[in-house]
């Protein structure tokens, strides 16, 4: 990022001089390096945004038409509930939550089951939960959805750069990913990849640098999706951050964080005071710990975490209402230990031992 601003400090794909030329060519391996991580073979078809957030509402608003019925899980955060709410204001559209009644996990039958009631045109699926980190079979999820004409929106957001993702061979159509979390990217970066993007009808528009004699967005990729001046800086530190993931494994990085996690959860899971939420096979989550200390408000827990132990803890409903009312833990939410590339086993170490000192010693209670 230093490199770009101090080095080429040009807007890419707006002139043709030299330092223009070379941003593209940043900007262009930073697309290529992010296509393999989601496991697709067609680079153009990477589009970049902000943040998975705009991405996500980019592929829905554009996707979505009149009257619409969409298929989602127990887990969508707001960042795809949000739209839905103004969808269904704006173009009629309908929503229905489905997946198992005891792991929120969606199945086959689930989709079958909703599809004979109603003909779905959309299911949007959370990869893995940021409350619970509880995975879904995204490839026989797909493949059912597809059977009854319904295409398929991954949020990967939580597990893009920490679980192998292989959207080509899984067949979904829209991925979108954020920049900043397993990606390792600074903030301000995010994007989505379109398996076929004449599926989708533009909503957002403007220049592109390119084909500027008309009015309509130019048909080539990515172009067509990303209009305005690029955050070049942040693709170029999340091209970098790609590559260095990509020298490592995600295959190594996901060992790493499934002994971590089953680190994590079988000491807390002997805590009669402590409540995990989701699966406790490691196998079967990301790196994220939702639970709650019995008698201690999620806020208060996490404040005493920070402030006596300098662990950082999201508490409350961690932007997705959904997840907590499939899990009981509305109005109040939970708290989330995250980890992630740089989470070390001391860490856990410290998170078990903080966790039991605010059990056991009242005096740790007291901020």
């Amino acid at each position: 990022m230093e490199h770009f601003i101090a080095e080429i400090g040009s807007n890419p794909s707006y002139s043709l001089h030299k330092r223009a030329r070379r941003g593209d060519d940043i900007i262009d391996s930073a697309r290529t390096s992010v296509a393999k991580i989601l496991g697709v073979s067609n680079a153009s078809n990477v589009v970049f945004t902000l943040n998975a957030t705009q991405a996500l509402n980019q592929v829905l608003w554009s996707f979505v038409d009149r009257d619409y019925h969409a298929l989602a899980s127990n887990f969508e955060h707001a960042s795809v509930t949000r739209p839905f709410a103004m969808l269904s204001k704006r173009r009629g559209l309908t929503v229905e939550r489905i997946g198992d009644p005891d792991t929120g996990i969606i199945g086959p039958e689930h989709i079958r089951k909703a599809c004979r009631k109603k003909k779905a045109q959309i299911l949007v699926l959370n990869h893995a939960s940021n409350v619970t980190g509880a995975i879904q079979p995204v490839k026989e999820i797909t493949e059912e959805a597809h059977k009854h004409g319904c295409v398929v929106l991954l949020d990967a957001a939580q597990t893009a750069g920490v679980i192998p993702v292989d959207a080509d061979k899984w067949g979904v159509d829209f991925v979108a990913f954020s920049g900043h979390k397993h990606l390792l990217g600074p903030m301000g970066v995010g994007g989505f990849y379109a398996a076929d993007p004449d599926r989708l009808q533009a909503f957002f528009t403007g220049s592109t640098g390119y084909f500027d004699d008309c009015d309509d967005m130019p048909s080539t990729m990515p172009h067509r999706y990303e209009p305005g001046s690029p955050n070049a800086p942040g693709i170029a530190g999340l091209g970098a951050s790609c590559k260095l993931l990509d020298e490592k494994g995600i295959k190594n990085v996901r060992k790493e964080q499934i002994a971590l996690t089953r680190k994590a959860v079988n000491a807390l899971k002997d805590i009669p005071e402590v409540t995990l939420y989701g699966p406790t096979d490691a196998r079967k989550k990301v790196g994220i710990i939702g639970f709650n200390i019995r008698h201690l408000h999620p806020i208060e827990a996490g404040d005493i975490l920070d402030q006596k132990f300098d662990i950082m803890v999201r508490t409350g409903l961690c932007s997705c209402h959904w997840a907590n009312k499939f899990t009981g833990t509305m109005p109040d939410g939970l708290v989330r230990a995250s980890m992630g590339y740089f989470t070390k086993e001391e860490d856990i170490d410290l998170l078990i031992e903080a966790v039991n000192m605010i059990v056991e010693d009242p005096h740790v209670r007291k901020l």
